[in-house]
């Protein structure tokens, strides 16, 4: 398909009720050794039956460095996905103690026999999400993009049948994430885009992000992984008198509760329910969230909720708020995606502005995955 999204922290997010949804979703990001040692966190990712008809096709992510953990782990897992996927592009301290994500495109005879081991001994493709390596900055010749291709190359010469290209390096992350390079996933695409298909990630905002970078990089497919979650059904063609309307975001968190009640996020889910629900709505909800005037007292509120009840009050609230002011719908824009994107007013460039930065995060409690360990802890717990 044309479309992929990363899958949400649990199942029902994944559930997107609007048409024209992603034509592919990958798992959470599943940590090799945990699965095979703990119970507890192998139960939260994986139901022995398989996983739902209706969350198909569905790729499994795993991240790791041991070339037989990882076959293990999927070798239990490939009976009930469409394919297993590599996690290269974790730019976190925590992957890199762990020694997985983009750290291990930085080390690349154990990269290339992970690849290799999992290709060759599973029934279903391997695919890799990759970065563009990070500048050696002290050579003036060196060009990232090619011994990023160099690397490339050996992943599918190893076995990887696709690749997703996030067009940053390990050290765009936070406030320093800075502009995603689609020329580069085009380079990328000229190169190899004959040998295996390629999706792009990064720099996905809206659905008009969607259409350009496909015809800007020639790529296979889109990959959204943090706006998508913000904002469910980017993948709906809006705008026009023939295209789906904008669905509003306290539409979408009544929706996505809904769904939580009837998928439990603390059967599916990692962390409790409870965490996994908040997680969501500080970013569905978001831009009111940080609102001046209410932000704060429904943000502390969301914080102690601990029913679908005590949730749904909130948005309840948020919504009567909305009415009172004649909020419009289609006035809204991302706000969680963009909280580090700050632009220069005369040059339009994106800066630094730490106030800005520090103003707009949620409270620690909640936003911990994202802003010290974003791909992870949210989804491990702390005992790793």
């Amino acid at each position: 398909g044309s479309r992929s999204q990363k899958r949400p922290v649990q199942i029902p997010l994944e559930r997107d009720p609007h048409p024209q949804g992603p034509h592919l979703c990958y798992t959470p990001m599943i940590h090799a050794r945990m699965f095979l040692t703990n119970p507890h966190y192998r139960t939260q990712f994986w139901s022995d039956s398989g996983m739902p008809a209706e969350d198909r096709p569905l790729i499994a992510q795993l991240c790791g460095s041991d070339p037989e953990i990882l076959l293990e782990t999927a070798k239990l897992i490939e009976g009930g996905v469409d394919g297993i996927d590599l996690n290269c592009g974790c730019p976190q301290g925590i992957a890199k103690r762990g020694n997985y994500g983009a750290f291990l495109l930085e080390q690349e005879e154990l990269l290339v026999e992970i690849v290799r081991t999992l290709a060759s001994n599973l029934s279903v493709p391997v695919s890799v999400k990759v970065r563009l390596l990070p500048d050696r900055g002290n050579n003036s010749n060196y060009d990232v993009v090619e011994d990023s291709i160099r690397l490339y190359t050996k992943l599918i010469d190893a076995g990887a049948s696709l690749l997703t290209l996030h067009g940053r390096t390990r050290l765009q992350k936070g406030h320093e994430t800075g502009y995603c390079d689609w020329d580069a996933i085009r380079r990328v695409v000229a190169a190899l885009g004959h040998r295996v298909p390629i999706l792009a990630n990064g720099g996905i905002e809206t659905m008009e992000d969607v259409v350009e970078c496909l015809k800007v990089t020639g790529v296979d497919g889109i990959m959204s992984s943090e706006a998508i979650l913000e904002y469910p059904p980017l993948f709906q063609q809006v705008g026009s008198s023939n295209d789906a309307p904008r669905v509003g975001r306290v539409r979408l968190a009544r929706e996505y509760l809904e769904l939580c009640g009837e998928y439990p996020p603390d059967e599916g889910g990692q962390g409790s329910g409870t965490k996994c629900i908040r997680s969501h709505l500080h970013r569905i909800l978001h831009a009111d969230l940080q609102n001046p005037t209410y932000g704060t007292t429904h943000r502390d509120a969301i914080n102690v909720a601990q029913t679908l009840s005590d949730f749904t009050a909130i948005v309840d609230a948020i919504d009567a708020h909305h009415v009172e002011i004649n909020h419009n719908v289609s006035n809204e824009t991302r706000s969680w995606y963009v909280r580090h994107r700050i632009l220069d007013p005369e040059t339009g460039d994106m800066v630094k502005n730490t106030h800005r930065f520090d103003k707009t995060k949620e409270v620690k409690s909640v936003e911990l995955d994202e802003d010290t360990s974003a791909c992870i802890k949210n989804m491990f717990g702390d005992e790793w």
